[in-house]
């Protein structure tokens, strides 16, 4: 079969800056000296990403929506099944498996970027939101960033684990269609595109929104200085 077009732009896009984004973030925690200001900077956007996610995930290309892969326990174990089995056939997006994948990093990056906007390095640099939040959630968002990771790393080992089980043991490369975003299958199984207006106004529209959550609409906290 020939190879048409399966991931859009979009979705290539957002995987591979996702990971330069979470390997940016650790890097500027743990390498760097210094580089706080820089991995608050890559968590807004990083925030942005997820959110254009979830939105393409409802409106985007057919096999970036979530309503095309999110399934049920019922179809995941039968899936499971076929792996064990000669009756595998390769999905052309997201298996029933793997498809829920993509919603546990939305959620766990979510929260963690989420969390940023309420906590300090103690030093110099805070988020947006952290002199008008309580010592209480103050706390809680602290726990949140430095905990999440810990989770997010544990799926990053198994969609790994995943991609080389496939490559080597069921012969199928499921690294080369993110570069190219083709993938062999039937020409009616294609996307006629990747719909790059809609996305570039849909990443405009949530840069916007960005810009305006960290640096507009963050509250003025007056403090009293005592002498």
């Amino acid at each position: 079969m020939q190879k048409f077009l399966v991931w859009d732009l979009p979705v290539r896009l957002f995987h591979w800056l996702l990971v330069i984004c979470i390997f940016a973030q650790w890097f500027t925690v743990e390498i760097l000296e210094d580089a706080t200001d820089i991995h608050f900077y890559i968590g807004y956007f990083t925030l942005g990403l997820i959110i254009f996610r979830l939105i393409w995930g409802i409106v985007g290309t057919t096999y970036a929506r979530f309503s095309n892969f999110m399934a049920g326990p019922k179809s995941m174990l039968a899936y499971l099944k076929s792996l064990t089995t000669k009756e595998h056939t390769p999905t052309v997006g997201h298996n029933s498996v793997g498809g829920w994948m993509l919603p546990a990093v939305l959620l766990l990056v979510g929260l963690q970027a989420t969390s940023g906007l309420f906590i300090t390095d103690d030093i110099i640099n805070e988020g947006p939101y952290y002199a008008s939040a309580s010592d209480a959630i103050k706390g809680y968002m602290m726990w949140l960033h430095h905990n999440i990771f810990n989770a997010l790393l544990a799926l990053i080992v198994v969609h790994l684990l995943a991609i080389f089980y496939y490559r080597f043991i069921l012969k199928h490369d499921l690294i080369s269609p993110m570069f190219s975003g083709k993938k062999e299958v039937k020409s009616i199984e294609a996307i006629p595109s990747s719909r790059l207006l809609l996305a570039a106004v849909m990443a405009m529209l949530v840069a916007t929104f960005v810009y305006w959550l960290v640096a507009i609409n963050p509250p003025v906290v007056e403090v009293d200085y005592y002498y």
